[in-house]
């Protein structure tokens, strides 16, 4: 939903990866792939909203484990993968808007949780004071 006009808009990553987009009164219309790279298999696909001016931004993790981003006028660009262990999985990967830029937050495939702010590369969360028996989860740094 776009938070000044409350107009909502839907977006789905079709079987064959296709991104197509919807607003109330229009019909669905196909979305830009230009960018991503030939054959991308999207795993994880966000859509959010920045604002009504600056349109809904999309981000995928594809099947590579490389993740990508999209803003309405310019093509899709690489983000970065810095900091995270190699290796990495993603289990669980979301994007949401915070007033100074968008922030990543992901659970990789070990339980591991990591949150990742532009101008910084990826970090992990730690996880001390949680209950949860997982040999995988190293100590906080």
């Amino acid at each position: 939903m776009r938070l000044e006009d409350n107009e909502t808009r839907y977006v789905v990553v079709l079987h064959d990866n296709s991104i197509w987009w919807f607003a109330p009164g229009y019909p669905w219309q196909s979305s830009s792939n230009e960018g991503l790279p030939l054959g991308y298999n999207i795993e994880h696909f966000v859509a959010y909203s920045r604002s009504v001016k600056d349109g809904t931004r999309y981000v995928a993790v594809l099947q590579d484990g490389s993740i990508w981003w999209f803003a309405p006028g310019y093509p899709w660009q690489p983000s970065t993968i810095e900091g995270l262990p190699s290796g990495y999985k993603f289990r669980y990967f979301n994007a949401y808007m915070k007033t100074d830029g968008t922030r990543y937050v992901a659970v990789l495939q070990d339980g591991t949780v990591w949150w990742f702010a532009p101008g910084a590369p990826w970090q992990p969360t730690p996880m001390d004071g949680l209950h949860i028996q997982n040999p995988n989860i190293p100590p906080a740094p």
